[in-house]
């Protein structure tokens, strides 16, 4: 997606997926007809670097996301760190997106870690809401991203209206990960614990072209959670969460090739997946340790 996912030992607030969306599996968007940016060489370039490149005078395309979100929980900051690809479909100013959430980590809070599976992670939904916008694709340029909502575990018919069941039994509470239990299950390290839970969040990116292929800003975000339960108490609580986005960042950069941008599709067919990605997460942006100051009032 910040993708912004906030899990706390008690707690969890997670994150992702936009009216830029992300899905299982690949997308359903039809084959984008870009402008002419040159030729487009397969692999990574040894002179070329993220956010490198004239551009392509447009957005259109496939991106790679780092979304590096804060919380204060208890008074402690956490920091979530969340990478995705992002592809994006332009109509004038208007932008389609379609985001995948590739990983996800948290710091601890208390002592406490949070840990999200795969499994978890593949099954975070977010249905298309709205859409984003950009003045112009072109360095200056402001970036505002569509509505993300990304569903854990939760399957609403107004995804941002509805209220979240609070009663497991609710046929909205959905067991996403397939282990017998509702919602979805996270784990938390060294604990011996799992918490089942749904949540929903609503995130929107803005920000501006910084260079042709990178884009860079802030985000804003509204969680929230409910427990279904758990296979320990300790993992039964849930302290409140409160965003921290004066702290939360965000940076994209584009990994296709178009417009001399680095060009991460290793084996040339056409589509570019997390695996392939991955080597180049921490180099658009990395995790931080949580700053004490970060969440007094």
């Amino acid at each position: 997606m910040l993708w912004r996912a906030l899990l706390i030992a008690g707690g969890v607030v997670g994150g992702l997926g936009s009216g830029c969306q992300v899905e299982r599996g690949s997308g359903s968007f039809e084959e984008q007809v870009l402008p002419d940016a040159g030729e487009v060489d397969v692999g990574p370039g040894e002179d070329v670097g993220l956010g490198d490149g004239a551009g392509a005078g447009t957005l259109g395309g496939t991106w790679l996301q780092a979304h590096r979100a804060s919380s204060c929980v208890l008074g402690q900051e956490q920091v979530s760190m969340g990478y995705y690809l992002v592809r994006i479909e332009e109509d004038g100013e208007l932008l389609r997106e379609q985001r995948r959430l590739c990983a996800l980590d948290l710091s601890p809070v208390a002592g406490l870690r949070p840990l999200v599976p795969p499994a978890v992670i593949a099954t975070i939904q977010s249905p298309e809401i709205d859409r984003g916008f950009v003045t112009r694709p072109t360095p200056g340029g402001a970036y505002t991203s569509a509505t993300e909502v990304g569903l854990w575990g939760l399957e609403l018919e107004d995804p941002v209206g509805d209220a979240i069941p609070s009663d497991p039994q609710d046929p909205r509470v959905v067991d996403a990960d397939a282990d017998g239990e509702p919602g979805v299950s996270l784990e938390i390290a060294g604990s011996g614990c799992r918490r089942y839970m749904g949540q929903r969040q609503i995130v929107r990116y803005f920000g501006q072209l910084t260079h042709a292929n990178l884009i860079e800003g802030g985000s804003a975000t509204h969680t929230h959670a409910e427990v279904y339960g758990a296979s320990a108490s300790l993992c039964q609580i849930s302290p409140p969460v409160e965003p921290n986005d004066a702290f939360s960042v965000f940076k994209m950069a584009r990994i296709d090739g178009l417009g001399g941008a680095l060009n991460l599709d290793a084996d040339a067919d056409g589509e570019l997946t997390c695996e392939e990605a991955a080597p180049y997460f921490e180099a658009l942006l990395a995790m931080r340790e949580p700053e004490r100051d970060h969440c007094r009032r």
